[in-house]
């Protein structure tokens, strides 16, 4: 009999902790929920229609009334037909039940790491009637994606999860037909939110701005409470709370443009404004005229500190083509 070698010690260790860290991150994203707890309207900087509606016209270059996926197909696959698609960390599957509204896909194979959410995605599929609509569990940085070959692949915000950015791209990009399309909707920012002190400061400048009405806590924990200051995240406790979170974002355009063609990249913002409205979004009525204003100036702000190149958008949708060897 063949002597058996025991793996080495450190290498066990890693197994471990890479386990470790998928639990957590499955538990945490079986648990988040669209439109509950930080992505509900009164504390989501997204959930306030006027903001929503300023990062739809950017992703879709002015054009009102349009959704950013729905641009997308548009513009870069008018005419085509019998398409293949894959949703990579789908979530409840929000984004797929979209396209299948607008007719996008033929087949649609969506894939997450929470199985809570891919029980989620496929009662809501069922419900919604939907066909050619399938749904697995499925770790895409120790699996890859599917196989086959698609005409599209979507990212939507799920991207800055990925630690392994350089395989998985690769494996996207292999399984895309040659004229494929990689759609993507995405923060790139700061990894784990770690933003430099100028991002910072100018966060708090325009938080000064707003008047205490619309300073005032939505948690319900503390809810009225003033707040003196943005709720800058701490790094490690991101990293404490979801192992997964912004793990490499700063990395991602890189890494895609090193494996595609970027086509076309509408910066989006939300430099500032994704934690400047963190925890206060209940504040701001869509009556109220008042309201509007003041996210007009946050607008405003954010766009000329941008424009100058002072910041970068924290936020893009792109779409782009495999590169082939």
């Amino acid at each position: 009999m063949g002597q058996v070698v025991a793996a080495p010690a450190t290498e066990l260790a890693g197994e471990a902790a890479q386990a470790e860290r998928e639990r957590r991150v499955r538990e945490r994203w079986s648990a988040a929920l669209p439109g509950v707890g930080a992505f509900s309207r009164d504390l989501y900087w997204l959930a306030i229609p006027a903001v929503d509606a300023r990062y739809q016209r950017r992703a879709c270059r002015g054009t009102e009334g349009l959704r950013w996926f729905a641009y997308l197909c548009r513009q870069h696959l008018a005419g085509r037909r019998n398409l293949s698609m894959l949703s990579l960390g789908c979530g409840t599957g929000a984004l797929e039940r979209k396209l299948a509204g607008i007719g996008a896909f033929t087949t649609c194979h969506g894939i997450d790491l929470a199985p809570a959410a891919i029980d989620a995605a496929r009662g809501e599929a069922a419900r919604a009637g939907i066909a050619g609509l399938r749904y697995d569990v499925r770790n895409l940085e120790r699996d890859g994606p599917p196989g086959g070959r698609h005409d599209v692949a979507w990212f939507n915000g799920s991207l800055h999860h990925i630690e392994r950015l350089e395989p998985v791209l690769d494996g996207v990009r292999d399984a895309l037909a040659p004229d494929g399309w990689l759609f993507v909707n995405e923060y790139v920012g700061a990894d784990r939110f770690a933003f430099p002190a100028h991002q910072r400061e100018a966060m708090g400048a325009a938080f000064a701005l707003l008047p205490a009405r619309l300073r005032r806590s939505c948690h319900d924990v503390d809810r009225g409470r003033l707040v003196e200051e943005v709720p800058m995240p701490d790094p490690a406790e991101v990293m404490a709370v979801d192992p997964s979170e912004a793990v490499r974002s700063s990395a991602i355009l890189a890494a895609i443009e090193s494996r595609f063609e970027i086509v076309e990249r509408n910066d989006c913002g939300g430099t500032l404004l994704q934690f400047l409205l963190a925890g206060i979004a209940g504040n701001f009525r869509d009556d109220s005229e008042d309201d509007r204003r003041y996210l007009e100036m946050l607008f405003a702000i954010e766009d000329a500190l941008i424009d100058a190149g002072e910041l970068q958008s924290d936020f893009v949708v792109l779409a782009a083509r495999p590169r082939r060897a």
